[in-house]
């Protein structure tokens, strides 16, 4: 029995289902693309419109030297982990 990833309500799968074949489920309407048959895996596909302003924003991203010339602070000082568990053990 195979359940939608997005509603969890049961699908009914067409004979002859193939990997990377679509379907639709009746309750959510969601796309779902079949990404595995054993075991099955379905996922949910959001394809970006025409006219999306943020589709367009990231192609015009992609398409300019922005993304090279991004740079990334690894050295994050504000990390406030506290997930020292060794300082449980001392009461």
């Amino acid at each position: 029995m195979a359940r939608c990833p997005e509603c969890s309500d049961r699908l009914t799968l067409p004979a002859g289902l193939e990997r990377w074949d679509r379907i639709y489920c009746g309750s959510c309407n969601a796309e779902l693309q079949v990404l595995s048959l054993r075991p099955l895996e379905l996922e949910a596909v959001f394809d970006f419109e025409e006219g999306d302003e943020v589709a367009e924003a990231l192609e015009d991203l992609e398409a300019s030297d922005e993304l090279e010339d991004l740079e990334w602070d690894d050295d994050d000082e504000s990390d406030d982990d506290d997930d020292d568990d060794d300082d449980d053990d001392a009461w």
